[in-house]
């Protein structure tokens, strides 16, 4: 049992470590961002494997700041060698810890997210005008009673 609490608190430093990177270099300081950068890393044996993948997903990053991830990545998860890890080109993703990012996006996907934005977008628009309702009636109590 101790070996798995060492393993989380490992990878909650290297957690830390990678958003405290991106605060420094990029300014913003996102959770899943690091995890999703850490796992990146994890499966890359080098620098170069590590900026294609980060570009692949629209990171650009300076090249100085690729290393120092993944160097820092590698310190707490050695790269594994090729025949080991998942191949990541297309295949099942069902299994990862992020299985929300795996769903690949189709035109009824899309239809069906922009419903839900609508409905979204339209509770918020009522709640702001009983909101505005509720202000006015406050105004009209208060203005009169000057």
């Amino acid at each position: 049992m101790e070996k798995d609490e060492l393993k989380k608190l490992n990878h909650l430093s290297l957690v830390s470590n990678v958003c405290n990177e991106l605060e420094t270099h990029l300014g913003a300081t996102e959770k899943v961002l690091a995890e999703f950068i850490i796992d990146l890393g994890r499966n890359s044996e080098t620098v170069d494997e590590f900026d294609k993948k980060l570009k692949k997903e629209g990171a650009e990053m300076p090249d100085y700041f690729v290393r120092s991830l993944l160097t820092v990545i590698h310190g707490i998860y050695p790269p594994k060698p090729k025949s080991e890890r998942k191949k990541d080109d297309g295949e099942d993703r069902g299994n990862e810890k992020y299985k929300g990012l795996a769903i690949k996006d189709t035109k009824d996907k899309v239809k069906e997210l922009e419903k839900e934005i609508e409905l979204e977008a339209r509770e918020r628009q009522r709640e702001e005008d009983r909101n505005r309702d509720r202000d006015r009636g406050r105004d009209r109590r208060d203005s009169g009673s000057r």
